[in-house]
């Protein structure tokens, strides 16, 4: 696995405390972020605030089994790569797994190979998804790894927070990206207004134009990819 260089964020839900901290240990230097949650209940606050790369979860947890919440996030999306654990191979809930297109269904005890394989599938169906060269228009183009945009003419190299905001809004290309999601991803531990948005978005559109970045009112934004 190619690990250099980490650029994905990890959701791991585990409720017991001691396998999540080895887990979490292994897993740490593969990931740019790991959130972790005990339950399912709390993985879904945590998968909006903080709008993860993958998943990984437990099937047996207290609260909200892990199907549970994979069932929630399937009914807000279909993409995110998600990986399911159990400690017991069960026929029904393979089936329910399968239904909702999850990248694998591993055994507990967790074998390491066995997960970095399964970590391997999903970095390539998002680098699918989320190739390092997307173009915006018919002459635009933006390099996600330079964080710099491209055309015929000129290179122009964009600020942190606006190519987060591009990143965002690139990774969920085909639904609206909440307000509350952008302010999560960009502006993290501090406080975001609705001016100090508008303005992020201003400055992007006048880089990318405007009909590529489309404001859904009192809901988010929606980027147009071309072609």
């Amino acid at each position: 696995m190619n690990l250099n260089e980490p650029k994905y964020r990890l959701l791991y839900v585990e409720d017991d405390a001691p396998t999540r901290l080895v887990t979490t240990m292994f897993l740490k230097s593969h990931f740019k972020e790991i959130i972790q949650a005990s339950n399912g209940i709390e993985a879904i606050k945590l998968y909006k605030e903080h709008n993860p790369d993958i998943i990984i979860t437990d099937i047996e947890m207290p609260q909200m089994n892990g199907l549970e919440f994979c069932k929630k996030i399937r009914d807000e999306e279909s993409s995110t790569p998600i990986i399911i654990i159990t400690a017991h191979i069960n026929v029904e809930y393979l089936l329910e797994a399968v239904s909702l297109n999850l990248i694998k269904y591993l055994k507990k005890p967790l074998q390491k190979e066995e997960l970095l394989d399964s970590l391997e599938s999903c970095f390539k169906k998002l680098e699918a998804k989320n190739p390092s060269i997307i173009q915006l228009t018919k002459e635009l183009y933006y390099d996600t790894f330079n964080q710099a945009l491209s055309s015929d003419k000129k290179i122009t190299h964009l600020s942190t927070s606006e190519s987060m905001l591009l990143d965002i809004l690139i990774k969920n290309r085909d639904r609206i990206v909440s307000y509350v999601e952008i302010e999560n991803h960009v502006w993290a531990d501090t406080y975001m207004t609705i001016d100090s948005l508008r303005s992020l978005v201003r400055k992007v559109r006048k880089q990318v134009g405007k009909e590529v970045i489309e404001n859904i009112s009192k809901t988010g934004y929606k980027i147009h990819l071309y072609g």
